[in-house]
């Protein structure tokens, strides 16, 4: 997917739809999470993949057409700003040729026994400015 350097493809399954046999826009959130787990896994897990060193702070998803069963979707994901302590993920769900949906979400990096934000450290800082992208379409 151009201008986003990770993608996951992503199928409807039945219980993703809502009464409108669309793809319900929470389970949107959980395809997101999806992308999240395995870019991390692909490119920061380094063996330990259950430590994930950020929460959710915020989500936002932008629906621009519906999702329906048995239609393949992909998922790209790219680093947008970069902070001390957060960084956004930016999100694009294309499926037949468009846009269904685009999303942003900003992630906190913490110091896990403590349970308080911490800084970027500069290796993870390296890392994600591998995963910025472009905004070229």
């Amino acid at each position: 997917m151009k201008g986003y350097p990770f993608e996951v493809p992503i199928q409807a399954r039945r219980r993703d739809l809502d009464a409108f046999a669309h793809v319900n826009n929470a389970v949107f959130a959980s395809y997101l999470e999806v992308v999240r787990a395995s870019l991390w896994r692909e490119h920061f897990a380094e063996g330990q993949e259950l430590d994930i060193p950020f929460f959710l702070a915020r989500l936002e998803i932008d629906f621009k057409r519906p999702l329906g069963l048995g239609c393949p979707a992909r998922i790209g994901i790219r680093v947008g700003r970069i902070g001390g302590s957060s960084f956004t993920f930016e999100y694009r769900v294309e499926a037949d040729g468009g846009i269904a949906a685009e999303a942003a979400s900003i992630q906190v990096v913490v110091d896990k026994p403590a349970g308080r934000p911490r800084h970027i450290e500069p290796a993870e800082r390296a890392k994600l400015e591998t995963l910025r992208g472009s905004n070229e379409e």
